[in-house]
């Protein structure tokens, strides 16, 4: 974070890379967040949707944790998704990602329960950030109706900012709709509202957004930074870079989007283990990953031309 605010800039949704047996290979997952932070990613979203954390025990999302606190990584450049269906959980998450040195975190509601009121939803989160007690803690919110059908409502985020205006800074908007990102960030000044994907980048930045917090910055990030970039000099070029970016992330969009992103590891680092993926989610198939070679191509992306080499080759490369 810059400050006791979010992060501003392109921040990568990351992966996590598996071994043969489904669990997170924590050397080559160390590797790749080097990988990106090397490649224009401002900072990194870590056990989130993308890094399949919804399909790994508490333990196992615990080791990661562990793991990226034993690293060398910028703490301050790292957002932790804690969130989870149970309070115990996300406040023993909580707990070791500050333990870690992370102080963002990433906080899905209690997704099993259908319409609960305003108030239930900001208790939830009330709770965590009163047992944890320590201002340091900064809480980003994730707004994901589609995957948990439970919506971060306005009238809940009124009441946090009310009550914890230092904690709760910001929220990742992944609803796909830009009215909404623009509606909270009008009604929230000062709210470091996130978009969810790179298409809506710049009119975020626009409308006062810190960046994105995306998927397919795992491979589009030096694009998105480019954008980003153009947008702090108020560089004529943003809209035509933001063009080409939004290309490329529509390509990606019409595939299943972790596979395709464990699909275009493998060929970027010619590391096999990269299509590693954990049930219920499939890699692609032999036919999809041909089309989604040549549809990136087609936009001027080939993934064969990207450089590996900014973060240690035999982590990302090895069988």
């Amino acid at each position: 974070m810059t400050g006791s605010g979010p992060v501003r800039g392109v921040l990568a949704a990351a992966l996590t890379p598996m071994t043969a047996d489904l669990t997170p290979d924590l050397p080559a997952m160390i590797a790749h967040f080097q990988w990106l932070l090397g490649r224009g990613c401002d900072g990194l979203g870590i056990l989130g949707t993308t890094g399949e954390a919804n399909s790994f025990s508490v333990a196992e999302r615990l080791s990661i944790i562990d793991a990226v606190g034993e690293s060398g990584l910028p703490k301050d450049r790292l957002v932790v998704g804690t969130g989870t269906c149970a309070e115990p959980d996300t406040l023993e998450l909580t707990r070791a990602a500050l333990a870690a040195g992370v102080k963002s975190v990433l906080m899905l509601p209690p997704f099993y329960y259908k319409g609960i009121a305003d108030r239930g939803l900001a208790e939830s989160f009330a709770r965590i950030i009163d047992r944890v007690a320590d201002g340091d803690l900064r809480v980003i919110l994730y707004h994901f109706p589609r995957m948990t059908g439970v919506p971060i409502t306005a009238g809940a985020i009124e009441i946090l900012r009310r009550d914890y205006p230092d904690i709760v800074v910001g929220l990742k908007d992944s609803s796909g709709d830009l009215g909404n990102t623009a509606s909270l960030l009008e009604a929230f000044p000062g709210f470091g509202v996130y978009t969810g994907t790179e298409r809506y980048l710049l009119p975020a930045l626009r409308a006062g957004g810190p960046g994105c917090i995306s998927a397919t910055a795992n491979v589009t990030s030096p694009m998105a930074s480019d954008v980003f970039r153009a947008h702090e000099r108020s560089d004529g070029d943003a809209d035509a870079r933001q063009e080409q970016l939004t290309a490329v992330r529509r390509v990606l969009d019409g595939f299943p989007l972790v596979a395709a992103l464990k699909e275009a590891m493998t060929t970027i680092t010619g590391r096999a283990g990269w299509r590693a993926i954990r049930p219920p989610l499939t890699p692609l198939e032999p036919a999809r990953e041909r089309e989604l070679r040549d549809s990136l191509a087609a936009e001027g992306f080939d993934l064969d031309a990207v450089d590996p080499e900014s973060s240690p080759r035999s982590a990302l490369a090895k069988p």
